[in-house]
């Protein structure tokens, strides 16, 4: 279910407020948006695997953290002998 639209974004506060200086931010939680104070950063962001590294533009602000990280496979289709 996603969050209903009247209230306002979830945002990480002490990642907003923390120096740009720290090299490698985690991201766990994969609900919270994006916002234009991050651009230029690289952040991690978990999918439950693995951390993946996404570098934050223009392109990116408004959407969520989990957007980018995808948590499944893709399917490999068909017969795995003619691959």
């Amino acid at each position: 279910m996603s969050r209903s639209s009247w209230k306002i974004p979830h945002i990480i506060l002490n990642l907003e407020n923390s120096d740009r200086t720290i090299n490698r931010t985690i991201i766990y939680e994969r609900m919270a948006a994006i916002t234009p104070r991050l651009i230029g950063q690289t952040v991690y962001v978990c999918n439950g695997l693995r951390t993946i590294p996404i570098k934050i533009t223009e392109h990116h602000v408004g959407f969520k953290f989990g957007a980018f990280a995808l948590t499944k496979k893709r399917a490999k289709i068909g017969n795995p002998k003619k691959r």
